[in-house]
C-alpha cells in the first residue's frame, strides 16, 4: 500500500501535548542555570507555592507564554539577570520542548543578601 491509499509514516500521526507543569520544569530548571539566580525558600515557602524560581506557563498548541518569579544574589544587576533569565528559558523551552515561546515576563521578586555575605566571611 502507497501513502496515497492512507498510510504514512506511523510518526506523522498523532499528536504531542506537552503539560504546562512540564514547561513550568523546563523553564524553572534553565533559570537556575543563570548566574545570579538562587533558589530561596524554606520548607513552608515550598508547601504554600513560594519556593523561588516560580514559574507559570500558559500554553495553546504550539506557542507558549512563560512567567517566571526569581530571587536575585546581591550585588548581581536585576537587569542583566532578567535579560538572561529571559534568554535561557526562551532557548530552553524551544530546544526541549519544541514550542514557540511568544514571551517570557520575568519578575525579581526578591533579592538575596545570605549568599553574597557568606561568601564575605569566608574571604
Amino acid at each position: 500500500m502507497t501513502e496515497a491509499q492512507g498510510h504514512s509514516d506511523p510518526g506523522s500521526r498523532g499528536q504531542l501535548t506537552i503539560a504546562d507543569r512540564v514547561i513550568d520544569k523546563i523553564a524553572g530548571q534553565a533559570a537556575l542555570d543563570v548566574a545570579g539566580v538562587v533558589s530561596s525558600g524554606s520548607g513552608l515557602d515550598t508547601m504554600v507555592g513560594r519556593r523561588l524560581p516560580r514559574v507559570s506557563a500558559n500554553t495553546r498548541g504550539d506557542q507558549t507564554r512563560v512567567g517566571v518569579d526569581i530571587a536575585v544574589a546581591w550585588p548581581r544587576s536585576a537587569a542583566d539577570v532578567a535579560s538572561h533569565v529571559r534568554a535561557a528559558v526562551s532557548d530552553a523551552v524551544s530546544e526541549y520542548a519544541g514550542l514557540k515561546v511568544v514571551a517570557v515576563d520575568v519578575a525579581v521578586t526578591r533579592v538575596d543578601p545570605a549568599r553574597s555575605a557568606k561568601k564575605a566571611r569566608v574571604q
